[in-house]
């Protein structure tokens, strides 16, 4: 019953600590970039090239510390999306340990907000 009481233990343990992972959207209507404190320095390049092809988005991350392991230590993040929404954030290792960061741009018509940049 011991061995039982432990498993569950065990699993509730590693369900309730999921990995967060980078998120990005380039859809017709709308475009996010979620970066959390696992996001590598591979990813941003793809997901930059991504964003400049399909939306012509200017994502640059060229000021952006990483770790040896490639993931964030200090996010320096700045978003052009060539239609006067434009904005810069930094976040340190800390915050990105307990808030995520990145931007989303909303091209509906009756966008409550077309633009932000921070924490999300």
């Amino acid at each position: 019953m011991k061995k039982i009481i432990l498993v569950l233990i065990g699993i509730l343990i590693l369900s309730c600590s999921k990995e967060s992972n980078t998120k990005y959207v380039t859809d017709a209507d709308k475009v996010f970039l979620v970066i959390t404190e696992n996001t590598t320095e591979s990813e941003l390049i793809k997901i930059a090239s991504e964003f400049k092809t399909v939306k012509n988005i200017k994502v640059d991350f060229s000021k952006t510390e990483f770790s040896e392991n490639g993931k964030i230590k200090k996010l320096n993040l700045e978003v052009d999306c060539n239609a006067s929404f434009k904005g810069n954030a930094i976040s340190t290792g800390a915050i990105l340990k307990s808030k995520n960061s990145g931007f989303s741009r909303d091209y509906s018509e009756n966008a409550k907000v077309p633009f932000v940049i921070g924490a999300m």
